[in-house]
């Protein structure tokens, strides 16, 4: 895909891979991608407060008829009061994560989370618990990663143990898969330009590029600073994962409490949250499912792994079959080991083992 062309007053050219710096009109927030794709969130949110919190969709405009199902939950932080007390007090949180989440917690990390004294893994890395200290008023904190939100059993059930407990949630990540690039990042990039994203009040969201120039690893545009409570990633999924040919791009919505009020709704129909973002996010409206998700990350990681495999041993499979004499069974005996290699070895969204 050409990269788009840009009026040098608003965009410094960059690319993370060669070291530039992008900035789109203005600094935006500092951002370090994780291996999903996702940004790793480093401070302390949990005890976020505000004096004049408001509604998370105020002052955004909503499509006329939002599909709820047009997102999916891809992060998810919450606070609540709860104290760890003793073996009972885990035991009870135990059967509360399993009967809201569906999976349990994992083990101790021994280690402090963000400001709380102790934390604990939950499920098979599905997230962090954690608890304790002075600074964080009496609060837990449940922090699920993509991962985690995939394999939650009923959000439902998951909202009702939140009402349960007040929990607030202080960070959600909305997610929207356009596998067939309907709306291209150059696309993205050009109703930025043109002011698409601007509600029409205050100042416009910063934005900044992350450019792969021409490389097919795949292009980023942020918009909005974190620091603020909102910012939406623009990226070219597919070729993140290994396919420099695909159309994939995700548009991923990360919301935090600062100065705003998460619904717990939102977990329910995450959708119209995504589409009335921005202006020109109304277009967002196709039904999402994580299993599809799956289904197509692992499709890419297996032909990225064949070209590997082509690449590292294709002549070895050659000269095993043509000059040593092997038969394919014996070939496949020789050198195939039990097991899923990690890239492909995807949870099925929804089940726990």
């Amino acid at each position: 895909m050409d990269s788009p062309s840009f009026n040098s007053s608003d965009l410094q050219v960059n690319s993370a891979g060669l070291g530039l710096a992008a900035r789109i009109a203005a600094p935006a927030a500092t951002v370090r991608t994780n291996e999903a794709g996702t940004a790793a969130l480093e401070y302390a949110e949990a005890i976020e407060e505000s004096i004049t919190p408001r509604l998370v969709i105020r002052g955004e405009n909503h499509s006329n008829q939002p599909n709820p199902y047009a997102a999916f939950i891809d992060w998810l932080n919450f606070t609540f009061r709860y104290r760890i007390d003793g073996e009972s007090s885990l035991i009870d949180l135990d059967r509360q994560l399993v009967a809201a989440f569906g999976f349990a917690l994992g083990s101790c990390r021994n280690r402090k989370h963000l400001n709380y004294e102790q934390s604990w893994e939950i499920g098979n890395g599905y997230g962090i618990f954690a608890t304790g200290g002075d600074s964080v008023a009496g609060t837990s904190l449940v922090s699920l990663s993509g991962e985690g939100c995939s394999m939650v059993r009923s959000w439902i059930d998951a909202c009702e143990i939140l009402k349960r407990h007040k929990a607030k949630i202080t960070r959600v990540d909305l997610a929207h898969d356009d596998y067939d690039g309907l709306i291209s990042l150059s696309s993205a990039v050009e109703w930025y330009l043109a002011g698409d994203f601007h509600s029409g009040k205050g100042r416009p969201p910063n934005g900044e590029l992350i450019d792969d120039f021409g490389s097919g690893s795949g292009k980023t545009l942020y918009i909005g600073k974190r620091v603020n409570g909102k910012l939406l990633r623009i990226y070219e999924k597919g070729k993140q994962l290994g396919d420099p040919l695909s159309p994939w791009v995700r548009w991923e919505l990360e919301l935090h409490s600062r100065d705003r009020v998460i619904p717990l709704d939102v977990l329910l129909t995450p959708g119209p949250y995504l589409a009335a973002a921005y202006p020109c996010t109304e277009w967002i409206s196709s039904t999402q499912s994580r299993i599809a998700t799956s289904r197509k990350t692992t499709v890419i990681g297996l032909d990225v792994l064949l070209r590997y495999c082509r690449l590292s041993y294709g002549k070895l499979i050659w000269t095993l079959q043509h000059v040593c004499g092997y038969t394919p069974e014996q070939i496949i005996e020789k050198l195939s080991v039990m097991g899923l290699p990690k890239r492909i070895d995807h949870p099925v969204p929804g089940e726990v083992s």
